[in-house]
Parts: C-alpha cells; structure tokens; sequence
C-alpha cells in the first residue's frame, strides 16, 4: 500500500467513524449526482440520440436520480440533514471550472459541432466518474467499519453503477470521434479532472478541518493539514 493509498484510507475512516462527518461527505456525493438537474448542459438526450446513445443517456440519468434517492436514506440513518451545497461546493462544477472545451448545444450548431460537443460531455463524464468510482471505493471500505450498516449498501450499490458508467462514456468518445481527435479529447479532460481533483479535494479538507477539527484524531489532524498543503502545492505545478 503506498503512503497516499494509506492517507487517503485513514481519511474515510476517520469520516465514516464520525456521523457529523460522515453526513458531511455523503452529501458531497449526493450533490453531484443531483448537478444534472441544476445546470441546463448536461446529458444532452435528443443530440445523443442522433449516434444511437439517447436511451443509454436515459438510464445513465436515471442511475443518478437512483443514487441520489441512495444517499438521502443513508444520510438520514445517520440523523444527519441533507444539504443543498453552493455550485463551488460541487465537485462537477470544479471540473468545468478547469476546463477549456464546452459542450452547451446550440440550436444552430452543425452536425460535426454537435458531434464534437457530444464527445467533449462524454469525456467530461468519463474522468468525472472515474474519480468518484475510486473515492467511491476508499468509501465503501471504510463504511464497514461503520455504526450504520446502511451506508455500506448505498455506496457499494452507487459503485456498481459507476464501473459501468465509466466503462461507456469512454466507449462513446472512442466511437463518436476519429482516434486522433478522440484522444486530444479525452487528454483535455483528463488534465481538467486531474487539476480540479487537487483543487476540490484541497478546498473540501481544509472546509472539515476547519470547521470540524476536534472530530478528527490529533494524528489525522497532523496528517491531513500536510495533506492539503501538498495538494495546493501540486495544483500550482499541474
């Protein structure tokens, strides 16, 4: 195991041990599972549905309205409030932050511009649901530790999903796009992911350890501020 693999491990445990925390965290995930809903650019069905991708759109959203449902049960078996976050505080709003390429359709877009569009939101999806797959699997382990056995279903019913969503939108850039450009694509967006991560997680920690600092052990404290000043560290040289 190395040493960030072992940090990024002590961290969930920490949170899961913790309701007030733990709370905290679920409704970060909850809040970007509901961000489709509060933006007017995501999951654009009818033009998907020109490449033979709408009904997998459908269920890929349907999915999300599924784990959003999810972490407000599990959320609420910890007796803590769901919460409705600021944009900033919304990991999918961090990426686009950091991201040059747009995929908002415009009704006098072309084909070719449509079809651009359309592998830049599959990208945009594709590192997007990586990363949270994997946070996603730090959790799930971390939860059996947890006092509430409900969380643990939640989020390991919420990963399932999210392996197969990786696993298509990557596929779906691949075959919108010739190789060349579906590559230039998807290393725009993995740049973007890999910045906004460092931002988003160094922003989201430094929020915990503010605010909740006696919930943490002195040793996480210790560990954990360190951890944040690396990551505004990398962010400056990514």
């Amino acid at each position: 195991m190395s040493a960030i693999d072992a940090i990024k491990r002590k961290l969930h445990r920490e949170i899961v041990a913790d309701p007030v925390l733990h709370g905290l965290v679920l409704n970060l995930y909850l809040n970007g599972e509901e961000y489709p809903h509060l933006v007017d650019d995501y999951f654009p069905i009818t033009v998907g549905a020109e490449w033979g991708l709408g009904e997998t759109m459908r269920h890929h959203l349907a999915d999300e309205d599924k784990h959003v449902a999810l972490y407000q049960k599990a959320i609420a078996k910890l007796g803590q409030p769901v919460l409705r976050l600021p944009m900033g505080d919304i990991f999918n709003e961090v990426i686009r932050g950091h991201t040059s390429a747009s995929f908002a359709m415009k009704p006098d877009d072309p084909r070719d511009a449509r079809r651009l569009k359309l592998a830049h939101f599959f990208a945009h999806a594709h590192f997007l649901e990586k990363r949270v797959a994997r946070s996603l699997e730090y959790h799930v382990e971390a939860c059996a530790h947890s006092p509430s056995p409900y969380p643990e279903k939640a989020v390991s019913a919420v990963l399932h999903d999210e392996d197969r969503h990786v696993a298509y939108t990557l596929q779906a850039v691949q075959d919108l796009l010739p190789r060349e450009s579906a590559d230039q694509v998807l290393a725009l967006h993995a740049q973007a992911e890999h910045r906004a991560n460092l931002d988003f997680s160094a922003q989201q920690l430094t929020k915990l350890l503010r605010d909740h600092s006696r919930r943490f052990s002195m040793g996480g404290r210790a560990a954990f501020r360190a951890c944040t000043f690396a990551l505004r560290q990398c962010l400056r040289y990514a």
